[in-house]
């Protein structure tokens, strides 16, 4: 059977908070995310962040199995999948951004070898997840997304944040490659009132044992190849690097040469061994 996951941001709104739950029975949604709720429910089937800035709903289907709860993210552990919840304030610094992705890392980290769902608003524009523009935040996430080998489900340029003075694609929803073969329907719901000046976010995941959907995941060029450390091949690994650097040293070369050549001796060993 399908999960339906929603996710928003409800801009701490006490009606667009009512609004969403509402929202949750409504359409019969199993996991949700939310940034900036209003109040994190005291209940079993609702987990926090340490501040209160970023929320994870579950249905009871399936259950919650561990939580582990970091500033302004959380995790939650499903059979067969962890889901992160995120949130990052536009008003903090890049360098408070990358070191707030370390701390979302050390979730994914707890989570693997389960397949990831990383959802909420980071308030990160790139082209890669559908931003006429991108800025330097979204540039470290793509970095980070190729790190933790993590696609964006998003698609289309559809705004999931409209105000006044305009629009953004600034939530997201990355995933395992495994996982977002299995997703289906992913869509921005701008029919559909929220309280809030974000849109909700809607999409379904198939169980693994469904045939995959026709989704066509593709890499987004700004993230260049990823490589999975769980397909390594040891072996292949070294006999790769033994046959990288029979031809020229590192040492004959200039500083750029250098790293070039490096690069590209390190990104064939990769494509050999996984």
């Amino acid at each position: 059977m399908a999960l339906r996951l929603l996710q928003t941001n409800l801009n701490h709104c006490a009606r667009a908070q009512d609004l969403f739950i509402q929202s949750l029975a409504q359409w019969s949604i199993d996991l949700a995310v939310v940034s900036e709720p209003y109040l994190v429910p005291d209940r079993s089937n609702w987990v926090g962040d340490l501040e209160h800035l970023v929320a994870i709903y579950a249905g009871g289907h399936p259950p919650i199995a561990s939580v582990k709860k970091g500033r302004c993210c959380v995790g939650a552990k499903f059979p067969g999948i962890v889901l992160i919840g995120v949130y990052f304030s536009p008003n903090r610094s890049l360098s408070d951004f990358e070191a707030y992705l370390e701390e979302v890392s050390s979730l994914v980290r707890w989570g693997r070898p389960l397949e990831v769902v990383v959802a909420g608003d980071l308030n990160a524009k790139s082209r890669a997840w559908g931003s006429s523009v991108s800025d330097s935040r979204g540039e470290v996430l793509l970095a980070w997304m190729a790190q933790h080998n993590l696609t964006p489900l998003n698609t289309g340029s559809v705004h999931t944040c409209v105000r006044m003075q305009g629009g953004s694609v600034v939530d997201v929803t990355l995933a395992s490659p495994a996982l977002a073969c299995r997703v289906q329907d992913w869509e921005v719901l701008t029919e559909v009132e929220t309280l809030s000046d974000h849109r909700y976010i809607r999409f379904d995941i198939l169980p693994s044992s469904a045939p995959p959907t026709s989704r066509n995941i593709t890499i987004p060029p700004e993230i260049g190849q990823m490589w999975s450390l769980r397909s390594l091949d040891r072996e292949a690994a070294e006999l790769a690097a033994i046959v990288g650097t029979w031809s020229q040293r590192i040492e004959d070369k200039g500083v750029d040469d250098g790293v070039q050549w490096l690069g590209e001796v390190l990104a064939h060993i990769s494509d050999c061994a996984m």
